[in-house]
This record gives structure tokens, sequence and C-alpha cells, in this order.
């Protein structure tokens, strides 16, 4: 058994993740040296070395940590949230530093949200506004932009099946740079995250010539994003367009909803919450969803997510993106996972994404703070 797989095995009443380099005179900035206990989690924050008591519940913790060792991804994070409360209940991280609340890989994918968020804001479609299309499946050519094609789908199904070339036409149609500039600050893509513990700002890169925003409208190596910057856009959906404050550091009574401001008007928020149900229903998460045995995972529960794919950079990774909430009707928990892998991989973040909401539906919900 390899040294990170035998320091992740369960145990009965605790078990400690570094998260960061493992020198430890090179602490990460951001939290670093977590220790579960069979009743509260523990970490150092924002390079210091005393560990104070976080709010992560401790059993979902262990198995997001279980998660990441079984991926075999070179670089991991899986992050997530109580929506009601902005409490997190998961941060987990595999690698040379903390990936939870870092920008190391593309949003890829995950960016049609804010594109979807835009046009919706605008008025310029709706979940059954209807485009035809060719092409665009892999990458964009100008062509595909002006064909009219004859494959047609709705809105609502290009964002759960993730059609590129949809999101390229449209963003070209009715967007520009700053539309879609201010929608990634507004969801949490860029900008400072209402948290309270140090965490990057993701990048956006969106072009001003029309055929490069379409590009990067439907996330074709646009800018970076974390985990935690995924996790909040999807919190920010599930509760109805606010943006509700994040909390890691216990404070030692149950975490208090905080609403920052509003971020989306309800009826978009809705709208996009059905949109992303669609990916999970018949889009691309939908064999993520059914079990080797062909049953359904989750069943009876709608789950709302997006997922993103992207291969580059060097050393070569194939990055996987899974975000979600969920019950999609009556949201409780937000998940984000982004997987680096290696060209030959073992899983995508999509399984481990559905794997963690299992867990958390399956165990029961812990109760914060209990003493």
């Amino acid at each position: 058994m390899s040294p990170i797989r035998s320091l992740l095995a369960p145990v009965a009443l605790a078990s400690v993740l570094l998260l960061g380099s493992p020198d430890a005179h090179a602490a990460p900035r951001g939290l670093h040296r977590i220790r579960v206990t069979d009743g509260a989690v523990y970490g150092a924050v924002g390079g210091k070395e005393k560990p104070v008591r976080l709010t992560l519940d401790p059993r979902l913790q262990q198995k997001a940590e279980r998660l990441l060792a079984r991926s075999d991804a070179p670089e991991a994070a899986i992050v997530a949230s109580d929506v009601r409360t902005g409490r997190i209940l998961v941060w987990a991280s595999r690698g040379g530093r903390d990936y939870v609340a870092e920008p190391h890989a593309p949003s890829a994918s995950l960016f049609k949200i804010v594109t979807a968020a835009a046009l919706l804001e605008g008025g310029y479609a709706n979940a059954s506004t209807e485009t035809c299309y060719s092409g665009g499946f892999s990458s964009i050519k100008p062509a595909d932009l002006e064909s009219r094609g004859s494959a047609c789908t709705t809105f609502g199904e290009a964002l759960g099946k993730s059609i590129n070339v949809v999101f390229a036409k449209m963003a070209k149609k009715h967007l520009d740079a700053g539309d879609l500039r201010r929608m990634a600050g507004t969801l949490g893509f860029t900008g400072e995250l209402p948290i309270d513990v140090p965490a990057s700002s993701g990048r956006v890169d969106i072009p001003d010539d029309p055929f490069g925003m379409a590009r990067a409208a439907a996330g074709f190596w646009n800018g970076k994003l974390s985990p935690l910057g995924a996790l909040f856009a999807m919190q920010t959906i599930a509760n109805g367009g606010e943006r509700v404050r994040l909390v890691l550091k216990d404070p030692g009574v149950p975490v208090a909803r905080v609403v920052e401001r509003r971020a989306l008007d309800p009826r978009v928020a809705r709208t996009l919450n059905r949109m992303l149900q669609v990916t999970t229903k018949r889009g691309t998460c939908v064999k993520a969803f059914r079990h080797a045995d062909g049953t359904r995972a989750l069943p009876g529960m709608a789950v709302a997510a997006k997922t993103g794919t992207l291969v580059g950079k060097k050393p070569a990774r194939m990055f996987s993106w899974f975000t979600s909430f969920a019950p999609a009707d009556k949201p409780e928990i937000a998940v984000a996972v982004m997987l680096a892998n290696d060209l030959t991989w073992r899983t995508k973040a999509n399984i481990v994404g559905r794997e963690l909401l299992e867990a958390y539906f399956a165990g029961g919900r812990d109760e914060p703070h209990a003493r």
C-alpha cells in the first residue's frame, strides 16, 4: 500500500491529512494539516501552524479523502457546503498544494453556467429557446457559427448535454466580452469569494473579438477556476440567486446564514436549476448516475449538476470537473470536484461527486457543533 493510501485508510477515531507540500517549512497559504477525529475536524489555515476547529463533517471529510486517494489523480480536490448556511462540510485536496482554493484547472464547460446566466438575465433566451447547429463537438470554427445546421435543440437541453456550438452561437449573437466578465464575477468565477479564510481569485480571459468571445463562452481555454469558486456558483444558484457567505472556521455556535447580496433574479436561478437537472437525467452525467447493475443512484431525487472536461497543459493533464447540488427541489448540499488526471486515468470527477452525494444522503446529516 502506498504511503498516501495508508495515510487515508479508515481508522477508528482519527485520521490526518497533510494538504500541500510535505515540507513542514513550506506550509501552503490555504488549509493544511487537517486532523479528523470522531467528533470534529481541525486544521491550520493561511500558513499558520496552530490548528483551529473547522466546520467540516468528520464522516464526509474522511469519505472525501478516501475518494481522492482512490482516484490516483496527481492533483485533485473536493469541497462541499451546506447550501442553506454556507457551512463548509468537506475540504479535501491531493497533490502538492491546497487545490480547493487554488485556480489550478481551466474552468472548461463549467463556464457554460456563466454564459447561460448572462443570456437568461439579459432576456435573450429561456429554457425552451431553440437553436440549430452543426459541428463544434471538440472544437469550434468560424463556419460553425454561421451554419444553421440540421440538428436542433433547446437551450435547456444544450446546457445539460454541454453542446459547445449552441453556447458559442448564442453568445456571439447576444453578448459581448463585458457581459461574460461581469457575470463571471457575480457567480464567483472571478473576484473575491465571501469566506472566512484566504482563497485565491479565479481568472477569466475573454477576448473582445466576436469569435474569440464565442469560443470562450463555450468553455474553450478561457481562464482558471478553483473548486471553491465552482462550489460558490452552484450554491448561489441553489439559493435562488443569493450569494450566501461561506464559513470554514467553527464559530462555536450553529453557523448562521449570511446573505452577502443578490446575484441573480430568482426566476433566472430557478430556470438554471431546471436546466442543470438535465445533466443527470439525460445529459453528460446520465451514465455516472447509474450503478454497474443498472440501478439509478439517488433514486427519486432530482440532482442539478454540470460537468467539464479539457485536455492540455504540461505535464499533460485530463482535467475533469463535476459540480452539483441536491436535492434540486429543496437543496441541502453543494459539491465541487476537480481531478487533474494523467492521460490514462482511473475515474472521473462525476463518479467521485456522485459517490460523495450518496454518502451524504445515505449516512444521515451531521449535527453541526454537537458538543
